[in-house]
């Protein structure tokens, strides 16, 4: 019998990341979470998850989640860098310069951080990354500027990477969502109201006329990292109902 497969993802214990951590243990995979709400890990360690409280923009928890990974596991195959942050629309000239480099500290350098932790386990292992990018990245909205930059810098990390370490078999790819229904503007501050008013106004602009659902998502993520897609590297898809093409 083949050793069973290890995927972690990170801001796994809710929306998109819950979401995706389920699919991968559907197809078969020993699923590692981690995230910042303990109320939500507690949840999901009962529901059969491994899972480890981790900020990944702290780096003394990206480190003990290193360890934890290569302690506990010895493997991990598959990488799913879901954690990210938001901030409300500010335009760059009223934000406080605080803010900017916390929003930079998780989106980009904790996907770098994570990453080049874990990185010796994959790469013994030629196995597979997903990162998270924003279709914000290539078309930014009034206000998204440090998130439009965040995401900026995890595709060209995805691309770079990719290139470096495909001698060894490992994978790297990117998703770049549109607006999906999820967590992050709600933990951002934004009320149960102006969400769902946002969720309605945004998804009557996309040509597919409406907003994503945490599963359009995940399917393209549990796609990526099958054998399906085992000549894909380097790329970021959009899944955007149409957005980019407005």
């Amino acid at each position: 019998m083949s050793e069973k497969m290890h995927a972690l993802v990170t801001g796994g214990s809710s929306g998109l990341g819950e979401d995706i951590a389920r699919a991968l243990r559907r197809d078969g995979f020993e699923v590692l979470v981690c995230a910042r709400r303990k109320e939500r890990l507690a949840a999901m360690v009962a529901d059969g998850f491994h899972a480890l409280p981790c900020d990944i923009g702290d780096a003394d928890d990206v480190q003990a989640l290193t360890k934890w990974v290569s302690d506990q596991f010895g493997r991990l195959d598959v990488l799913i860098n879901c954690a990210g942050v938001a901030l409300p629309r500010t335009e760059f000239i009223d934000m406080k310069f605080a803010d900017v480099a916390s929003l930079m500290q998780v989106n980009l350098m904790g996907t770098l951080s994570v990453t080049h932790g874990l990185l010796p386990l994959l790469v013994r292992q030629g196995g597979s990354i997903v990162n998270f990018s924003s279709t914000l990245a290539q078309r930014p909205r009034v206000g998204s500027s440090v998130y439009s930059a965040s995401k900026g810098g995890v595709e060209a990390f995805t691309r770079a990477l990719a290139v470096e370490v495909a001698k060894h078999g490992l994978r790297v790819n990117c998703v770049a969502p549109a607006l999906v229904r999820s967590d992050i503007y709600l933990a951002a501050g934004m009320s149960q109201a102006d969400y769902a008013s946002l969720l309605q106004a945004r998804g009557a602009e996309f040509p597919l006329r409406r907003v994503g659902e945490p599963s359009d998502v995940t399917e393209m993520v549990a796609y990526l990292v099958s054998p399906r897609a085992a000549w894909m590297t380097g790329i970021c898809i959009p899944i955007d109902g149409g957005a980019l093409l407005r």
